[in-house]
Formats: C-alpha cells, sequence, structure tokens
C-alpha cells in the first residue's frame, strides 16, 4: 500500500472555519491567532524530536503552508508543496455547518459534487507515495484532518476521531500488524517542565 518507511504528519492549526465550526474543504481559510500559537508550540515539539525530519512537505492550502513556515523557524529545513495531500474536496458541504451534516457525515455519505471516499482515498495515496518516494525518512508532512482519516481508508478503515489541530504524531512501519501496519506515536509540549511527552495512539486501532 503506502512505502513503509517512517514519517511525520501533522494537521495544520486552527482556522476561521474551525473556529466557525463550518466546513472549509479545500476552501483558503486562514489562520487564527489561536491557530498561529498551536503551531508554535507544535515548533517547540518539533525541536525536541530525537530524529529530526530531512524535509517538511505540505497542501497547497495556506493553512498547511502557514502551519508549515512556522514549525519550521525552529527545524531551518527545505519545505515543498504537494497539492495531492490537500484536504478533501467536500463539494456543497463547504461552508455548511458541523451540525448540519454531522449525521450525513457520520454515515460516511460522500459530498454532492465533491470527492467521493474512494477518489478521495486514492489521491492520499498518490500523494503520500510520492512524498514518501521522494524524499529521505522521516518527512513531515503538514497537511489536514481529513488525510488522517483517509490513512485509515486506504486500508480499510473508517475513522470517526477528528485529529486535533497541530497535533504531531509519528508513524513508523509495523509490517505484521493488520489491517495498518503502523505504529502510532503523538507529540505534546509539556511548556511547564520544557519537554516533549511521546505517547503510543491507538488512533487506527480502534477503527
Amino acid at each position: 500500500m503506502l512505502p513503509p518507511v517512517p514519517f511525520y504528519m501533522i494537521r495544520h492549526g486552527e482556522t476561521e472555519a474551525n473556529a466557525a465550526r463550518v466546513f472549509a474543504g479545500q476552501l483558503d481559510s486562514l489562520l487564527t491567532d489561536k491557530g498561529r500559537e498551536q503551531a508554535k508550540l507544535a515548533q517547540k515539539s518539533a525541536s525536541f524530536l530525537t530524529i529530526n525530519p530531512s524535509v517538511i512537505v505540505h497542501s497547497h492550502l495556506s493553512r498547511a503552508r502557514d502551519t508549515a513556515a512556522i514549525i519550521n523557524e525552529a527545524l531551518g529545513l527545505s519545505m515543498h508543496e504537494e497539492p495531492d495531500i490537500a484536504e478533501r474536496d467536500v463539494g456543497d458541504w463547504e461552508n455548511c455547518s458541523y451540525d448540519i451534516i454531522k449525521n450525513s457525515r457520520a454515515s460516511h455519505l460522500n459530498p454532492p459534487n465533491g470527492e467521493h471516499y474512494n477518489d478521495f482515498f486514492a489521491r492520499i495515496r498518490k500523494g503520500i507515495t510520492g512524498v514518501l518516494n521522494s524524499y529521505d525518512a522521516p518527512v513531515l508532512m503538514v497537511s489536514h484532518g481529513g488525510v488522517f482519516r483517509a490513512l485509515g481508508g486506504i486500508y480499510g478503515l473508517r475513522l470517526s476521531y477528528t485529529t486535533k489541530n497541530c497535533h504531531l504524531y509519528e508513524f513508523q512501519p509495523a509490517p505484521d500488524k493488520s489491517p495498518f501496519p503502523w505504529d502510532v506515536y503523538s507529540y505534546d509540549y509539556d511548556e511547564t517542565q520544557n519537554r516533549v511527552i511521546r505517547v503510543r495512539e491507538t488512533l487506527y486501532d480502534d477503527a
């Protein structure tokens, strides 16, 4: 499926659409002040990694690009854009309230005039595969909440959980695990002790 190499991935900081609780999809919703602060905390987490990323790859949407730029202030890596790791095109659901379409999403319905699940999963698979094959491991990808769900979808999992803004995740190959052949860890910066806490996540184990 995906190349079995380690990588990091993080969702962008809070956006104006997130704060308003509406779907942005591929609309270019800007980071809020809170979103920029979240990115600065993620910058601290990234600076404490034992194994530094080799490069940062972000989607073409400004919320991912701007989050990547803030994180990169601590890393000084080359940055590259990859549109195929962008959020799902949600068609007629763009700018709709979460509450209005929550039942449709819970039922895994396809958005009218948007990307169907299988097309979205195929695009994300192509995008991540291209990134992992193009750069030395580990790459840090700055993307979107839907991309984390698509990672599960590539392996036949349906995730209802939404990842937090600017929560840094590490994916380590675990080829003997089925159906999702990765061990996943998250990193949280502890401001009180000036250290990063690494935690084993069950995000895909519970799907």
